[in-house]
């Protein structure tokens, strides 16, 4: 293998490697999605037994319960893998975190009860912090957007697909329950792939710092 190949390939890995990163980041928003989901569900059967202690809803709760654990557990497994410079949730309230101690420094100092030497120190420090979380945003960014058009190019490649299906179809090439099949398996697929990239555009693409 040359050297080429190997810097080709390395580069490769390493792109990979960042894009699983992206998918870790996608499974956390819908297992947050999901534990927001299972609490409010959770808390309206509450509501309900106590109105009507009815062995079903007893029952139904105990499930839900371990669904949560199961969730809660998973999700503790995936931030395990995230980096810290992927995590845009994360990223996001650092940065509301450190723009606030910002402002109440400001404050303080306009009050007098901060001198300048120990402002300009505390001020330097938490500003080094904002612009490298606007960096690390930024790159995320650069990257999400690359990975957004290779999935746009798989989102083609699907309708692709389904066209192809209607063909074989027509031609009497495949039955008709082979092609509800494809054609299903392809629309699950189609609409996972949308989401994913709905995500990525929203909340990382077309996200607008302070």
């Amino acid at each position: 293998m040359t050297e080429i190949e190997n810097r080709n390939r390395t580069k490769l890995k390493l792109q990979t490697e960042k894009y699983q990163q992206l998918e870790l980041l996608f499974e956390i928003y819908n297992l947050k999605n999901v534990r927001e989901k299972l609490r409010k569900k959770l808390e309206s059967i509450e509501k309900m037994i106590k109105r009507d202690c009815e062995r079903n809803l007893t029952n139904r709760i105990e499930a839900m319960k371990v669904i949560s654990t199961e969730n809660n557990d998973r999700f503790k497994e995936v931030m395990s893998k995230l980096k810290s410079s992927y995590n845009i949730f994360k990223l996001v309230e650092e940065l509301d975190k450190n723009n606030q101690y910002l402002a109440n420094l400001n404050k303080e100092r306009k009050r007098g009860r901060v001198d300048m030497e120990q402002y300009e120190i505390t001020k330097g420090y938490y500003l080094q912090k904002v612009i490298d979380i606007y960096e690390s945003v930024n790159q995320l960014k650069d990257l999400t957007i690359t990975y957004y058009h290779e999935l746009k190019d798989e989102l083609i490649m699907f309708e692709d697909q389904r066209i192809k299906l209607t063909t074989e179809k027509l031609r009497k090439m495949i039955t008709k329950k082979e092609f509800n099949q494809k054609s299903n398996e392809i629309e699950s697929l189609k609409h996972q792939l949308e989401e994913k990239l709905a995500f990525f555009e929203i909340e990382i693409i077309d996200l607008e710092l302070e």
